[in-house]
């Protein structure tokens, strides 16, 4: 199973620290300038929203697998970085018109 969940969070957080806060993972991996952070079972991406167009904020995605599936920590970041990537296209900093 897979758990995906995203939110808007003040800025000035790390993904590093969110995915050791809400999940109690120490031994994780960083990428993309620490904006992700990941192990085998979770991850966590920062989407940073600065400008004078948008809310000062940033967005965290939060990626949880669930037993049984089997421990990949490649796959894990391959995941939670083409997730990013497709929530950049779509400009999630700036409001809906």
């Amino acid at each position: 199973m897979l758990i995906v969940s995203s939110e808007r969070i003040s800025m000035g957080d790390s993904a590093g620290h969110i995915l050791r806060s809400r999940l109690s993972i120490q031994q994780q991996k960083s990428a993309e300038g620490d904006s992700i952070a990941y192990a085998d079972r979770a991850a966590v991406s920062l989407v940073k929203c600065r400008g004078s167009d948008v809310q000062q904020e940033d967005i965290s995605t939060l990626v949880k697998i669930l037993e049984p599936a089997r421990r990949n920590e490649s796959a894990v970041k391959d995941l939670i970085t083409g997730y990013t990537a497709s929530l950049r296209k779509q400009h999630p900093c700036h409001a809906a018109s």
